[in-house]
Order: structure tokens, then sequence, then C-alpha cells
């Protein structure tokens, strides 16, 4: 497999699973954290973010781990046999921990041992981070909730679905739909739903995460124009985005399906940072430009004051301001059976629900 391909997977999913972060996590910044996207993405999606098969997780592990991965790698082509580095790395922990329970017991022994302290301290933390063990509530940024029926119009509601408990007490409840092979990721479309119980409707608002190179998309792609003008069908086509004659409070157009460009990561191991520019679909053809060639391109330039930043289209989607307009349950329900949206051979869907958590069987 192309590593290049492969980290190109890898980062524009885990950009999705962070824009996902964001939004469930209504400004708090310490879960949503790329870190804290990386561990929630392998929960997510293991094939592609899980910690024995990502190359983002494997280059931000301590010099310490990516050791014991090395002599693990070259003991098992000495040996003929699989040895692990966790298997590695617990024999010295065990011979550490035998040397300093007799510098313990030999309490007359005024020899340090502070040295050997500080290498134990390392190797454990090291074994943390090879030992791919189950989460536990502590360590995933939401916690996992009991399953509870909640008869809601849903996508794709055959799925299987996990539900996590957020901040503030809601329920996020989320399916990922994706490739049978994860290195046939070439974009993402989160699809998230914030529901109303009192008023027993919903917005929704979907996303898709593409990557740019240089600031520049090239739009000339059979499959990137079959990708956007899906994800406009799915929102502007089904008329989402028609304002309610009822809504009477301030909000912006509404907009429900954004291109989301993501900066491409040239290495593995080069800082996680990328531009947030949520860009309507709808606004993508007056921004769109014709090289001399005669090619589609999005510019930076060109799209910066029609889209909204990342910061922005958070804090406007989790108010109201942005997203379909409400749709009702009978109307949501009639939607999702129109248009059935499936993860196709190259793209995840993520498509997380939230509700409150007195929302229970009472619809």
């Amino acid at each position: 497999m192309n590593a290049a391909s492969r980290l190109d997977s890898e980062w524009v999913v885990l950009n999705a699973v962070r824009g996902l972060t964001k939004i469930a996590a209504k400004g708090d910044a310490r879960k949503s954290t790329y870190d804290s996207a990386l561990e929630f993405g392998g929960e997510l999606y293991p094939a592609l973010l899980g910690a024995d098969a990502s190359i983002l997780r494997r280059e931000r592990e301590s010099d310490t781990a990516k050791e014991y991965r090395q002599k693990a790698q070259l003991r098992s082509i000495k040996s003929g046999t699989d040895i692990s580095p966790v298997f590695l790395i617990k024999q010295d922990i065990d011979d550490l921990n035998d040397l300093l329970s007799v510098a313990k017991r030999e309490k007359q022994n005024r020899t340090k041992v502070d040295q050997l302290k500080r290498k134990l301290a390392n190797l454990v933390e090291a074994e943390k981070e090879l030992n791919p063990i189950p989460h536990t509530e502590n360590q995933l940024i939401f916690r996992d909730a009991l399953a509870v029926d909640r008869t809601v119009p849903a996508l794709g509601s055959g799925k299987a679905y996990r539900d996590f408990e957020l901040p503030d007490g809601n329920i996020l409840r989320v399916r990922v739909l994706h490739p049978d092979k994860p290195e046939h990721v070439t974009g993402a479309d989160i699809i998230y739903e914030r529901h109303s119980s009192d008023e027993e409707s919903a917005r929704i608002v979907a996303v898709q995460y593409k990557i740019w190179d240089n600031k520049a998309m090239y739009l000339t792609e059979d499959r990137m124009k079959t990708q956007l003008d899906r994800l406009k069908n799915f929102t502007c086509g089904k008329g989402i985005c028609s304002q309610a004659e009822t809504e009477n409070s301030y909000r912006f157009p509404c907009c429900a399906g954004f291109l989301r460009p993501t900066d491409k990561l040239q290495r593995p191991d080069q800082s996680f940072v990328s531009s947030g520019e949520h860009l309507p679909v709808c606004k993508i053809d007056e921004c769109k430009t014709v090289t001399s060639r005669g090619s589609e391109i999005l510019k930076y330039h060109n799209i910066r004051d029609v889209s909204l930043s990342s910061e922005m289209f958070e804090q406007l989607f989790n108010k109201g301001k942005i997203g379909s307009r409400l749709l009702s349950y009978e109307e949501l329900k009639k939607f999702y059976e129109d248009h059935q949206v499936d993860s196709e051979e190259n793209s995840v869907v993520i498509y997380a629900q939230e509700f409150s958590s007195r929302f229970d069987n009472q619809i």
C-alpha cells in the first residue's frame, strides 16, 4: 500500500472526527484536540486509526515506544517467530522492578537508584502506548453511555451504533459507514443531527472533508464532481435548505451542506494543523475559477469571504443559526427514506445524532 495514500486517508478522517468532537463538545477545547480525536477515531474506525494500524499514532508515540517496536521487529526476523513489543518491554519492566526491590530490602545500601526509577517510569508509560487494551471511560473523551431505545428517524438505522454521554449530559449516537479497505478512503462526510425533544424535530448539517494542496483544490476529477453533487443533492436538492415560514428568530440562510478543505499533511511526524474553512456547497460555482488549461479550481483567497471558520461554524450550528431548517420527525423520516446515504467505495460517512438524555421512550 502506498504510504502517502495511507497518510492522506488517515489525515482526512482524523480531521472529520475532530470536526465531530468540536461540535459535540460545544467549545470544550480539552475534548477537541487532535490527540483526543485520534483516540476517539481509533474507537470508531480501528482499521484506519486504531493503535495497531495508524501511521499517525505511531509517529506520535514516544521514542521509547518506537525503540521497542523496532526491537520487536528485528527480534521477530532473527527468531522467525512473532515477538511483540509489549512482551519485550514487560520483560525489562520486570527486571527493573526486581532490581529496585533489592534496593528497597537493602536499606543500609546507600546506592542511588534514581536513574533506574526514572527508566522504569518511562517504560511503564511506553507500555501503555504499546498495549492496545480496551479504552476505559476515563480514557475516552466522551463516556460510553448505556444504549437506550430512542425511536427517532435515522439514516441507516439498521447499522450498528455506539452511544456516548456528552459533557452537557446529552447523548451522542454515532454510526460509521466506511470502505472495507482503509486505503480506499479519499474523503469523509459528517452528517450531524441536533434533536429537540420538546418539539420532536431536528436540524441537520452535512460536511464533506477533502484534502487540498497549497490551499487549492481541482474540481475536474469525476470522482470529486460526483461526491460534491451527491452532497448537494442530499441537502439543497431535498429542500431542507428552504427557510420555514414559522421560524421567526434571526439566523443565517439554511445552508445544510458544506465543503471543508483540509490542508495536506506532508509527513506523519509534522505538527497537526489544518485551516478550518467551511464553504456552503451552493457557493462553490461562484467561488471556483478556471485555469488557462480549462481546469476548474477552488482557491483559498476566492472562498475566504464566503466561508466560515471552524470556530464560527461550530458555534453557529450549536446555536441553531446555520444548518437545515427545523425538520419535524415526519419530514426527517421521509427525507431519509427518499435519500438513503451509504458509504461510497472511497468515502467514510460519520453519522451522529445528538439528543437529550431525558429523551427516552417517550416518542
